[in-house]
């Protein structure tokens, strides 16, 4: 049924915000379940293609996480494009989002002294290594695939599911601060990698715990779920580009061997990235939490 379809609701009759805290909680695990298993039954089949882990992984983001997406936003109240984000945003907001774009490197620094703090395991190492061996490109067919899924498919759909279905309900209720690290705890929860020991998925955690607040914050500014996709995207092409076997652009400490990130990359991404966030934050202030609800036609 479509939403735009139901009857019109009474002037006396309450809207109740959907989803709340519980029920977006409820729909990110099922949600997670059921990517997690789509992509190993995909996985296993043999059918996923050139790249099947990655291939699988788009396969079960599209089926589980868009199906639980698609059928959480049929109970949005309306506006429906306006409180699901599917709107355009202000284009004077693009410096701001492109600043936020070196974060990458800040990111990989701190996930490199937090590694000094926090070892991983053994176990937990030559499983991270496995894992990037199954993801490695071994075509150009393979490579495109990997590029449509983690720059295309994933950003698409968690970008509508996340920031766009849950984001809306939960900060309406919960508020900006509160609704911002709900969101992003269970961005960071579908991301959780496996782990053979507790300590073990501490390192990578910050990753998306940093992402998933950021996305968070241009979701707030802008008021569409574009800007997020695009984001989400440009994060992943930055990666694929710099993890290659023949890397498009080498930084010490981040793809290649080094004890840090040098000063003439580290100090520009920090004020490009800050003076971003703060942008954002400013911008995120003026709009409301809350999209108002016309009232029903006479």
């Amino acid at each position: 049924m479509d939403p735009d379809s139901r009857p019109p609701r009474k002037s006396d009759e309450p809207v109740e915000m959907f989803p709340g805290p519980l029920a977006g909680s409820m729909l990110a695990l099922t949600g997670l379940f059921l990517s997690s298993l789509i992509a190993s039954i995909m996985a296993g089949s043999g059918i996923a293609g050139s790249s099947p882990l990655m291939v699988s992984m788009g396969i079960g983001y599209a089926v589980g996480l868009g199906g639980i997406a698609t059928l959480a936003a049929r109970a949005v109240p309306p506006p429906h494009e306006v409180r699901l984000g599917l709107q355009n945003f202000d284009p004077n907001l693009i410096p701001a989002l492109l600043a936020l774009l070196p974060s990458v490197f800040l990111i990989s620094e701190f996930n490199l002294y937090l590694e000094w703090v926090l070892p991983p395991s053994p176990e937990f190492t030559e499983l991270r290594e496995e894992m990037d061996a199954l993801l490695k490109a071994e075509s150009t067919f393979a490579a495109l695939e990997t590029v449509v899924v983690a720059a295309g498919i994933i950003p698409i759909v968690e970008g509508f599911f996340f920031f766009g279905v849950l984001q809306q309900g939960i900060v309406a209720k919960m508020g900006r601060i509160r609704g911002m690290l709900l969101i992003t705890v269970l961005y960071s929860v579908v991301h959780f990698p496996a782990s053979g020991a507790p300590g073990d998925s501490v390192v990578p955690l910050p990753t998306w715990l940093i992402v998933g607040a950021l996305l968070c914050l241009i979701r707030l500014a802008s008021g569409s779920i574009l800007p997020v996709i695009l984001v989400s995207s440009a994060f992943s092409i930055i990666h694929l580009a710099a993890t290659e076997e023949d890397p498009i652009f080498s930084v010490p400490a981040f793809n290649e061997p080094g004890t840090g990130i040098p000063a003439l990359v580290f100090w520009p991404s920090l004020i490009a990235v800050v003076w971003g966030i703060s942008t954002l934050w400013k911008q995120a202030q003026k709009r409301p939490i809350e999209i108002p609800i016309a009232p029903p036609e006479p």
